[in-house]
């Protein structure tokens, strides 16, 4: 049991407008980490939208905020620049790796941190062994997924049949709601 506590997210949401920010900054949260991938972009896009990043430039007046990726420099580079916010590209999630350079770079510890990503096996699975706040989102465009990510949405989907079925006291709202809106369950 103790592996899948991990797979457990502190919130959901259908997107990153959705989050409860107040909230997280209640909660001493003051930097943010996003996966970039299908939580502010879909996969088929190479750039953020100019709503996206006019809404990640309004969170920048209460939040630090970093993109922290598995994608390769180039891709990571060009969305994040254009965007104008640090990054972390190749993070090679849910490796501890890559969350420990976004602290470095951050310059912050890490109960002050929340990671936002739409993958329970790299970004809420690393998030939760680093003990950083993590909060689960709906993928931006699920059919844009490549290979791998779709490789783990299926591992995923029997993560969360056997947490639903073997360990039920671990599945929160979050969880539910997440298992309900991507895989039907």
């Amino acid at each position: 049991m103790a592996i899948y506590k991990h797979f457990k997210p502190s919130y959901y949401a259908s997107s990153i407008q959705e989050i409860p920010y107040e909230q997280l900054k209640k909660q001493g949260i003051h930097t943010l980490f996003f996966d970039l991938d299908n939580t502010i972009m879909s996969y088929d896009e190479t750039l953020i939208s100019n709503k996206n990043i006019q809404f990640l430039n309004e969170l920048k007046s209460a939040f630090s905020i970093i993109i922290v990726s598995n994608s390769g420099f180039k891709r990571v580079s060009k969305a994040s620049n254009h965007a104008k916010i640090p990054y972390i590209h190749s993070a090679k999630k849910p490796l501890k790796r890559g969350y420990k350079r976004a602290l470095n770079k951050a310059a912050c510890s890490k109960d002050h941190v929340a990671f936002i990503g739409d993958q329970l096996m790299t970004d809420i699975f690393g998030a939760n062994k680093m003990n950083i706040l993590s909060v689960l989102v709906k993928p931006v465009k699920q059919r844009s997924d490549h290979f791998f990510t779709r490789t783990n949405r299926k591992i995923e989907r029997f993560v969360l049949k056997k947490m639903l079925k073997k360990y039920p006291t671990l599945i929160n709202d979050a969880l539910k709601a997440y298992s309900k809106d991507i895989h039907g369950l």
